[in-house]
């Protein structure tokens, strides 16, 4: 092997190994097909952070049209701020004519998921109930349409049509643990701690936000030392103690009948932190 195919082999290698600090070079010096498919290829690793660059390179150029901006979104929505993720999903709405329903199914059930989500976690139900109509129009068994719609309802008080909803998203997919822990978080705005021990008990520390939300149940019922057990099985003993007083603190704000409406989307829009877990 020549000098010259050294050269080259060792640079394939590296940009191999760091595919995401490639990304840019490549995308500057590429045809927007490459991008695309560095993009999806990153993408599929589950590399979202290197993958919303790349999108974003793209986008900068004014590469991408609607449906490859909702792309864009899908992968940006976990990465940038529900404010900017909005923005992506806006543009794409825009450029394919402000109505979802000449687009294709598959794009038209991500664009108002996404920015139904997008909706949620900015706290405006009225505008994110729009997009949930839209998504349960083209899907009614959509399990993430029937949880955000679960979350609306529970937001404005109606905890009982809101569980209706719930329990459609677990039906259609009992594998959605955020329909599962939405539930319980109803329960307890309903002040009944022991049906929402009783559904997250299902549950185990493979699922540590459920073992999170049963601490705080266990705490709204009052018995501090099932709450603490529960922690310790998922949290380092040194985290123990603030994790009890965080949901303390969130148990008492659930007692109080003004704060209840809102509790759920305080929820959805600011989980409970789960870095303290042990990995």
């Amino acid at each position: 092997m020549n000098k010259l195919s050294i050269v080259r082999a060792f640079s394939l290698l590296i940009c191999g190994v760091v595919l995401a600090g490639c990304a840019g070079s490549q995308i500057q010096q590429g045809s927007k097909e490459e991008g695309l498919k560095l993009a999806r290829l990153l993408r599929d690793q589950g590399r979202l952070e290197a993958s919303t660059e790349v999108y974003a390179r793209l986008d900068s150029r004014g590469n991408l049209a609607g449906k490859e901006l909702i792309e864009y979104g899908s992968v940006a929505s976990a990465v940038k701020t529900p404010q900017e993720t909005l923005g992506i999903y806006s543009r794409a709405r825009q450029q394919l004519g402000g109505d979802a329903a000449p687009m294709e199914k598959n794009e038209s059930l991500a664009l108002c998921l996404g920015m139904a989500r997008a909706q949620i976690a900015l706290g405006r139900t009225q505008l994110a109930q729009r997009d949930l109509d839209c998504a349960l129009k083209l899907d009614p068994q959509n399990a993430i349409a029937l949880n955000g719609a679960g979350i609306v309802l529970d937001a404005s008080g109606k905890h009982r049509e809101a569980r209706v909803l719930f329990d459609k998203a677990l039906q259609s997919d009992p594998s959605n643990t955020s329909a599962l822990n939405n539930m319980a978080l109803s329960w307890l705005n309903s002040a009944e701690p022991a049906k929402a021990i009783d559904l997250l008990r299902t549950t185990d520390s493979s699922t540590p936000a459920a073992q999170l939300n049963l601490a705080l149940a266990y705490l709204y019922q009052g018995d501090t030392e099932a709450a603490h057990d529960t922690l310790s099985a998922i949290a380092s003993p040194d985290r123990v103690d603030g994790l009890m007083n965080t949901l303390s603190l969130r148990a008492d704000e659930l007692k109080q009948p003004q704060n209840r409406g809102s509790q759920l989307l305080l929820a959805s829009r600011s989980p409970l932190q789960l870095s303290d877990i042990k990995q």
